[in-house]
């Protein structure tokens, strides 16, 4: 005898109850768990019992939610595909859960960025000049961390807890020089100095160490601290730092901007299209074809050959030559020779301010220029006084214009020579200051104290010390024994 089709075994999400009497009615439930879908006909909604059929097989699912026969008809009716003879619909609908949103950075400079700068123009790329800037001020933000944001759980339509993984929180930590910032949510510089990460961990370098020296590895160097170089620094480089920098090698033609002392330990062996600042003072071997600016002392234990200086220190050649060039020193110029056998040109400078030199040159050309302003304009205001009675009252506005603005240049140039003035003055301020040649100053050598010069005409053996006279006003030479 054949088994009564309602004793089947019941299959809980995807149950056909009845089939003999509803063949075209299905329910089930989806793989997310989330939904239980309704397949039928209009022929079967139109049937009376249709929603009780329906709750009965959402029972024998074990569907949590069990609606009423007349909340059946009237979710079909809202949802079933018009003008459709079949078709598939959502009868029930469990909660999902909402995922989680794991931590995520933003960093706030191209602190790693791989790879080196390329020309917008050219579209060439520059070797030198890396793509990343890690240098960093005190109290720079380095990284905004967006917090996790836990997911929530959801219930399936059998009533299940369905469980979401846990937010990934951030990973990064931070060093001795890196702080947290709570009201930023970010990771601040307690310093400056270089961004690192190593690992998860992220620091401030405060003292860069580049080991192998600067050059196509390294890439241009610049860095708010200090900087220690452990070999050269190769041509065509460029090194910058708010500290002292240490070369441990031969500075070359390359670009050195120091914001404390500079310490080249095998020399500088530069090119005179290439510029060395220095805030402190600098202390090398030897320096051979270099520019340099120096606010402090110049040490060389060397020479010094073909090269223009300028310091508001002094230069210190003891034990070494000074060949060619142009030395400008605000206190003094020591050296062990100046000049060669081949009476190289080599002009010593003692006594001037570089700085102070440079600002009056600038009042001296704005002067020049106020006054050739001016004589253009008394030009035409001679012309128009000529005819003056017939002027129109246009040419007459011209005219108080003009008398106007020459008063204005003669204003400008009183102030302006006032400053040239003052500069003159303090320009000759130190009149301690002097050159000092310990051994032989050949030929070709010019010795300048203020605005006082002397050219030697023959070898002079030393040690002899320049200095101004104070009757004369003029460089008077003497033993420095």
């Amino acid at each position: 005898m054949a088994n009564d089709p309602t004793e089947r075994p019941l299959n809980i999400d995807s149950l056909h109850l009845h089939e003999d009497l509803w063949p075209n009615l299905h329910l089930s439930i989806s793989e997310d768990r989330l939904k239980v879908l309704l397949e039928c006909t209009m022929a079967d909604i139109e049937r009376d019992g249709f929603g009780e059929e329906i709750v009965k097989r959402l029972k024998a699912m074990g569907v949590a939610k069990i609606l009423d026969p007349l909340a059946v008809l009237q979710i079909v009716a809202e949802k079933f595909p018009r003008g459709e003879q079949s078709g598939q619909l959502v009868l029930l609908e469990g909660t999902p859960p909402e995922p989680p949103v794991d931590a995520s950075i933003e960093w706030q400079g191209n602190f790693f960025t791989p790879g080196y700068v390329i020309d917008p123009t050219t579209k060439r790329i520059d070797f030198r000049q890396k793509a990343s800037q890690p240098t960093v001020v005190k109290d720079q933000i380095l990284v905004i961390v967006h917090p996790a944001i836990e997911g929530t759980p959801g219930l399936d339509v059998k009533g299940h807890k369905i469980t979401v993984p846990s937010a990934r929180r951030c990973p990064l930590r931070h060093g001795t020089n890196v702080y947290w910032s709570e009201p930023d949510s970010a990771f601040r510089s307690k310093t400056e100095g270089r961004v690192k990460q190593v690992g998860q961990t992220l620091d401030v370098d405060e003292v860069l160490h580049i080991k192998d020296g600067v050059g196509i590895v390294s890439g241009n160097v610049e860095h708010r601290g200090q900087v220690i170089v452990g070999g050269d620094v190769e041509s065509e480089f460029k090194v910058t730092a708010t500290g002292n920098i240490e070369v441990r090698g031969v500075i070359r033609a390359a670009d050195i901007t120091c914001g404390g002392n500079l310490v080249a330990v095998e020399g500088i062996n530069s090119s005179l299209e290439k510029k060395i600042r220095v805030t402190g003072d600098i202390i090398t071997k030897y320096i051979i074809n270099a520019s340099v600016v120096c606010d402090g002392n110049i040490t060389a234990n060397g020479e010094i050959y073909q090269c223009r200086v300028k310091t508001r220190g002094e230069v210190v050649c003891k034990s070494g030559r000074i060949i060619g060039g142009e030395i400008i020193a605000t206190k003094a110029i020591e050296a062990g020779e100046a000049g060669s056998r081949a009476d190289t040109k080599t002009v010593l400078i003692a006594g001037i301010d570089y700085a102070q030199y440079e600002k009056l040159d600038e009042c001296k050309r704005k002067i020049q220029n106020i006054r050739e302003a001016a004589r253009i304009l008394k030009d035409a205001k001679r012309r128009l006084d000529q005819i003056k009675m017939i002027l129109s009252p246009e040419k007459k506005i011209l005219l108080a214009e003009i008398t106007d603005t020459m008063n204005e240049y003669l204003e400008l140039e009183k102030i302006e020579t006032e400053e040239a003035q003052k500069l003159n003055r303090q320009i000759v301020l130190n009149r301690s200051a002097c050159i000092k040649i310990a051994g032989i100053v050949y030929p070709g050598v010019v010795l300048k104290l203020y605005d006082s010069s002397f050219v030697v005409q023959h070898p002079l053996q030393g040690p002899l010390k320049a200095q101004i006279d104070p009757v004369t006003h003029k460089i008077a030479l003497t033993s420095d024994e």
